[in-house]
């Protein structure tokens, strides 16, 4: 894998093609790899399984990925 690949990067590709400022963007994560996401986007969403240092930078942390923590937040904040 490249050096610079990553989630962050990605998405900031999509989100410049579509004009859309990450600020304005929803994320869900669990692990390390997710930390650039939380750190780039304006709505950081934290699984109930996730890593200590997601949740503490999270501005809403669900349920966990087996308690159907996506669903619990997007019924929440999006339905």
């Amino acid at each position: 894998m490249h050096k610079s690949a990553s989630k962050e990067n990605a998405v900031k590709s999509v989100l410049n093609d579509i004009g859309i400022n990450s600020e304005h963007v929803m994320v869900f994560g669990d692990d390390y790899n997710d930390l650039g996401l939380f750190h780039m986007c304006g709505f950081p969403i934290a699984m109930g399984n996730g890593i200590t240092e997601l949740k503490d930078c999270a501005k809403y942390i669900t349920e966990s990925n087996d308690n159907d923590g996506v669903a619990v937040a997007l019924e929440k904040f999006v339905l």
